[in-house]
């Protein structure tokens, strides 16, 4: 009998350690690949591209730069939220993002395709803005301030 329940022990623990694989193991980790700053380089179905910068943290705060057209840079704040590959957030007024994104990369590049009904996907490659054009950005509290934001 202590010979049949050694057996069984051991092969619990065989069992055990093969099924605690890696956690990544088991599809993308996004909340960890989205931490960093990155910047706009395409939309679908757009002929030019705005200058949006964002810049996801780990405490799933999030600052977003955008500039239309000449002049300074306007800053948005807020949090974000990660469910599988589905991001979404809010800005800092409590405005809702305009869609939903489901995340996926490509190397280094980052692809948010909305799920709002248009299916538009922007692509981002990682890069800061500048301290200088941070600086003198100008702070957007109110979603009445400002017109559109990016996301």
């Amino acid at each position: 009998m202590k010979t049949i329940s050694k057996i069984i022990l051991a092969i619990s623990v065989v069992i055990a350690a093969f099924s605690c694989g890696d956690p990544q193991s088991d599809g993308p980790v996004v909340s960890e690949e989205i931490v960093a700053e990155w910047h706009l380089v395409s939309v679908s179905g757009l002929s030019s591209t705005p200058q949006v910068y964002v810049d996801f943290r780990q405490d799933l705060s999030f600052e977003l730069y955008q500039k239309v057209g000449e002049g300074r840079y306007r800053k948005f704040d807020g949090t974000y939220a990660v469910s599988g590959t589905t991001l979404s957030g809010k800005y800092s007024d409590g405005e809702k993002w305009g869609s939903d994104y489901v995340v996926s990369f490509d190397g280094e590049k980052m692809l948010l395709t909305a799920q709002n009904g248009s299916e538009e996907v922007c692509t981002y490659e990682k890069k800061a803005l500048s301290e200088t054009d941070k600086a003198e950005a100008i702070l957007v509290t109110k979603s009445a301030q400002d017109g559109p934001r990016f996301l």
